[in-house]
């Protein structure tokens, strides 16, 4: 993962300046704060979060649709009733 020297911001300046690492974020869209020289935490501005979800439902819907073509296209037209399943 490559990030942006300008999107990091140290847990200490977070901490003393919340406001500023916001506005960081808004300006960015995506920050990250590192804590002992690691990332720790990302920050993200609500649009970008929610184009973010946006991406992920999309994807997952997709994956959904595929497990049901590969489902239908290997459905042999056999049915079970509930007591041959339970029993």
């Amino acid at each position: 993962m490559q990030i942006a020297m300008e999107a990091i911001i140290p847990i200490t300046e977070a901490t003393k300046s919340f406001k500023s690492a916001c506005d960081k974020t808004k300006t960015l869209g995506t920050t990250f704060i590192f804590k002992n020289n690691r990332p720790d935490i990302v920050m993200m501005d609500i649009d970008r979060y929610k184009q973010f979800q946006s991406v992920l439902e999309d994807m997952e819907h997709s994956e959904i649709a595929a497990m049901v073509a590969e489902r239908k296209a290997g459905d042999n037209g056999k049915r079970y009733s509930m007591d041959e399943v339970i029993g």
